[in-house]
C-alpha cells in the first residue's frame, strides 16, 4: 500500500471504504480524503479530478473520496474547490495489487487566482490554459453586492454595463430593449433566454442559489452559438450538500429623498427580499430546494414590482460513475412599467397615458442531464430542457401573446486520445414554438440545428494551441395568417483559433482569432406594436450580425493572492442590429452595415496584510463605432471603471465600490441634456459570526442623478440591511 500527499493519519478512515467495494479486476481504485490545512476537518464538495482523462469525484461529508475503475498505470491528480488553493498530487500509482491513497490538506485562499471553469471550453479546464478572457465571481462576491435582482452583481466584473435588463460586455448590446440579447445568459449550461423575444429571463436566478458566475468576455459563438456574439455569462448553481445545510438571506431596503425637490413623491419608498436553501443528501441521491422573494414599491411612479421563484436541483449517482442531474425553475413577476418619463423636471412621474400600465411574467424551465465516462479517456453526456415564458399584460395598444415555449437539447463527447490533445464535439438542438395575435408577429415555429468542436493541442509543455467551429442553421417558419407571411432561414459557420503561452511561472500570454454571429429574432423581424408614443415597425428584411474579434492578453501573478490582467481586442462587425428612433417617433430595427469596437482593459485583483485589507479593480477604454455614419454607437461609454477596496478587522469588514462610466455621447432621443457620466459610490459593513452575518449599507452615498437610456432616471440613494444564516 502507498500514500500519496501530505498526512497519513487518516489510512484507517479511508481503508474502511474499502470493504463495502467491489471493483473489476483489471481497474483500480484512487481513495483519498481531503482537509482544511487549518483545521484538520474534512471538506465535503472537493473536486477531484485525474489529469488528461475524464475520471473524476466530489468528496463526501467527511471529505473523502474515491475514483473507481481506473486504469492501472501512474497519474496525477488535480483538487481544487472554491475558496482553496488548488493542488497537484503527482505519481500516483495504480497498480493490479494496490490501492493508491491520496491524501492533502487546503490551503483557504481569498482570491480565486486560477479558477476551473467550464464555459470557456464546454468541459473543465483552468481559466489559465484557455485562450478566452474568463471571470469568475464567486457566490461570496455575488452576495456581498446585496443585490436585489442577480444581473445587479454583474456590474463589478470587468467590461460589463448594465442598462435596465441588457448586459452589455465590452459594448457589445448598448441598450436591447429586451429584445435579442447578444449576451448568452445560461444557467448550468442551460440558456435562459425567451423564445420569441430573445431576451435573459433573470428573474428565475436567486442570487442566493449561485456558487458561480462566469463571464466570458468575447465571442463565443464558436461553442456557444447565435446569442454569444458578444460574450456569454454561465450562473452555475449550488450542488447538494454531502450534509442536512440551510441557507437564509434576508435583506430590507428604504429609498431616500431625490436630489431635486420637485422628483420627491411624497411617499414611504422600500424594497426587500428573502431568499433560502435547503440541501441534503440520501444514499446516493443529493437535493437541494431553493426558493426567493423579492418585492419594491420603487422610486417613481410605475416602479413597484413582486417577484417570487421556486427551484429543485437533484443530482443521482450511479455505482458505473455515471450521474443524473434534474432541474426545474419557476418564476412569477408582477410589475408595473416605466417607459419613459413625463418629463426632465418630473423625472419620476411618467406621462398620464402610461399610469396603470401593468404587466405579468411568469416562466418555467426544466433540464436533465446525464453524463457517462465511456472510459478514462471518453465521455458523452445528453442534455435537455424545456423553457415556457408568457408575458401576460403587454403594453402594447392591442392584441396577445401565447406562452414562448422552447425545447432544446445537446450530446456532447469529451474525448482525450493523446496526453496532449483534448477534443470536445457535439450538436445543439432547438425547437421554438411562439404564437401571438396576427396583428404583432402571428405564428412562427423555428429549429436550430448546431453541430461543433473544439480541440485543444499542448504542443509544448508551455504552449498551448485551440482550433474549433460551429456551424448552425435556424428556420423560421412561415405564417400564411400574419401580415408578413413568409419565413426565414438563415446559416452560419463560426471558427476560432487561440493561443495561450506560460514562458514563465505566473506568466500567461493569449491571443484569439474568433467569428461571431447574431440571428434576428422573431420579434426583431416581425414585431409591431404601439406604446409610450412609440410605434415599432416590423423588419422582415434584417440581416444576420457577424463579427470578428482579434484579441491579446497578458495575465501575470504577483503573489499567490494578487495578480493583474492587460486585454486590447478589435472587433468588426457588419450588419449590426440596431434600433433606429425617427422624428415622429416611429423605430424600427435595421442593420448598420460596418461598425468597430476596439479597445484595452486593465483587471487586478489582491489581498495584503494577513487577507486584511482588499482591492478589486478594473478599467476599460473603447471606441464603440458606426464607420457609416462616422459617430459612436447609441448607449455605449467610452470609458468605464469600477474600483472596490474593503478592510477586514476581526469579525468586521468595510466595503467600498466606486462606479464610473463616461458620458455618452449619442442618445436616440436627443431632445434633452441628458448626457452625464455615471458616478456611483455604495458602501457596506459587515459583521461575521460563525456561518453568519449581519450588514449594513448605502447605495448611491453622492445621491447623484443620471441616466444610462433615454428618459429614464437610475436608482436613487438607497439604505440597506439584512443578515445571512446558514445551519
Amino acid at each position: 500500500m502507498r500514500i500519496w500527499g501530505t498526512n497519513v493519519g487518516c489510512v484507517f478512515i479511508l481503508a474502511a471504504i474499502l470493504f463495502s467495494t467491489s471493483f473489476a479486476s483489471d481497474k483500480g481504485l484512487i481513495v483519498g480524503r481531503v482537509m482544511d490545512k487549518k483545521t484538520g476537518e474534512g471538506l465535503p464538495g472537493v473536486n477531484v479530478q485525474i489529469e488528461n482523462t475524464v475520471l473524476g469525484a466530489s468528496t463526501n461529508l467527511h471529505g473523502a473520496f474515491m475514483i473507481r475503475r481506473v486504469p492501472y498505470g501512474v497519474y496525477t491528480v488535480k483538487i481544487s474547490m472554491i475558496g482553496y488553493q488548488k493542488r497537484r498530487v503527482n505519481n500516483v500509482n495504480v497498480s493490479r495489487d494496490d490501492t493508491a491513497f491520496v491524501i492533502v490538506r487546503l490551503e483557504e485562499t481569498p482570491i480565486e487566482i486560477d479558477p476551473v471553469v467550464v464555459t470557456a471550453s464546454k468541459w473543465q479546464e483552468e481559466a489559465a490554459n484557455t485562450p478566452a478572457t474568463v471571470e469568475v465571481m464567486t457566490s461570496k462576491e455575488i452576495l456581498q453586492r446585496n443585490p436585489v435582482k442577480i444581473e445587479d452583481a454583474l456590474e463589478t466584473a470587468a467590461g460589463v454595463q448594465i442598462i435596465q435588463e441588457s448586459v452589455n460586455i465590452r459594448g457589445s448590446d448598448g441598450y436591447t430593449r429586451g429584445i435579442g440579447s447578444r449576451v448568452l445568459v445560461m444557467l448550468d449550461d442551460v440558456p435562459v433566454m425567451n423564445s420569441d423575444f430573445g431576451a435573459v429571463n433573470w428573474f428565475m436566478i436567486s442570487p442566493a442559489d449561485v456558487a458561480r458566475a462566469e463571464v466570458v468576455r468575447g465571442a463565443g459563438s464558436a461553442l456557444h452559438g447565435s446569442s454569444a456574439m458578444g460574450g456569454v455569462v454561465n450562473f452555475i448553481t449550488r450542488d447538494p450538500q454531502p450534509d442536512s445545510r440551510t441557507y437564509v438571506r434576508a435583506l430590507l431596503g428604504v429609498y431616500d429623498k431625490p436630489y431635486e425637490d420637485e422628483w420627491d413623491l411624497n411617499k414611504f419608498q422600500n424594497f426587500h427580499r428573502q431568499d433560502f436553501t435547503h440541501s441534503r443528501k440520501i444514499g446516493n441521491l443529493g437535493m437541494r430546494i431553493s426558493g426567493g422573494r423579492s418585492q419594491s414599491t420603487g422610486f417613481t411612479e410605475q416602479g413597484e414590482f413582486e417577484r417570487y421563484n421556486l427551484s429543485g436541483k437533484f443530482i443521482y449517482r450511479f455505482p458505473n460513475a455515471s450521474k443524473l442531474t434534474l432541474f426545474g425553475n419557476y418564476m412569477h413577476d408582477d410589475s408595473d412599467v416605466f417607459i419613459r418619463w413625463k418629463n426632465q423636471k418630473e423625472a419620476t412621474k411618467v406621462p398620464p397615458a402610461e399610469l396603470d400600465k401593468h404587466q405579468t411574467q411568469t416562466g418555467l424551465t426544466l433540464f436533465t442531464k446525464y453524463s457517462l465516462p465511456i472510459s478514462s479517456k471518453a465521455a458523452i453526456e445528453a442534455r435537455a430542457y424545456f423553457n415556457r415564458f408568457l408575458l401576460g399584460t403587454q403594453v402594447t395598444s392591442a392584441g396577445t401573446f401565447a406562452p414562448a415555449l422552447g425545447l432544446g437539447g445537446s450530446i456532447q463527447g469529451n474525448l482525450i486520445p493523446f496526453p496532449s490533445v483534448s477534443i470536445v464535439y457535439g450538436s445543439d438542438f432547438k425547437f421554438d414554438k411562439v404564437e401571438s395575435d396576427t396583428s404583432l408577429y402571428g405564428n412562427r415555429d423555428a429549429i436550430l440545428a448546431a453541430p461543433y468542436f473544439q480541440l485543444d493541442w499542448q504542443t509544448l509543455r508551455n504552449l498551448n494551441l485551440t482550433f474549433g467551429g460551429r456551424y448552425d442553421r435556424y428556420e423560421i417558419y412561415s405564417d400564411p395568417q400574419a401580415r408578413f407571411k413568409e419565413g426565414r432561414v438563415y446559416d452560419h459557420f463560426s471558427p476560432k483559433f487561440g493561443i495561450n503561452y506560460k514562458p514563465f511561472e505566473g506568466s500567461t500570454f493569449r491571443a484569439s482569432v474568433s467569428n461571431g454571429f447574431k440571428f434576428p429574432v422573431v420579434a426583431q423581424l416581425f414585431l409591431e406594436f404601439d406604446a409610450a408614443g412609440f410605434t415599432f415597425r416590423a423588419s422582415p428584411d434584417l440581416r444576420s450580425e457577424e463579427s470578428w474579434t482579434y484579441e491579446f492578453g497578458w495575465r501575470q501573478t504577483i503573489t499567490p493572492t494578487w495578480f493583474f490582467e492587460i486585454n486590447g481586442f478589435y472587433t468588426e462587425v457588419d450588419d449590426l442590429i440596431e434600433v433606429l428612433i425617427f422624428p415622429n417617433l416611429e423605430a424600427q430595427f435595421a442593420n448598420i452595415e460596418q461598425t468597430q469596437l476596439p479597445g484595452i482593459e486593465f483587471v487586478t485583483n489582491g489581498r495584503w496584510w494577513d487577507n486584511r485589507l482588499g482591492l478589486k479593480a478594473n478599467f476599460l477604454y473603447m471606441d464603440p463605432r458606426d464607420e457609416v455614419q462616422d459617430q459612436l454607437l447609441p448607449y455605449r461609454q467610452k470609458f468605464i471603471a469600477f474600483v472596490a477596496p474593503s478592510l477586514r478587522l476581526g469579525s468586521l469588514e468595510f466595503q467600498l465600490d466606486f462606479k464610473y462610466a463616461s458620458a455618452q455621447e449619442v442618445y436616440l432621443l436627443s431632445s434633452f441634456p441628458q448626457l452625464v457620466p455615471q458616478k456611483v459610490l455604495d458602501g457596506r459593513i459587515f459583521y461575521y459570526f460563525g456561518n453568519h452575518s449581519f450588514f449594513v449599507g448605502v447605495n448611491n452615498i453622492g445621491n447623484y442623478s443620471y441616466t444610462l437610456r433615454d428618459e429614464s432616471l437610475e436608482e436613487i440613494r438607497n439604505f440597506v440591511a439584512g443578515f445571512t444564516m446558514e445551519f
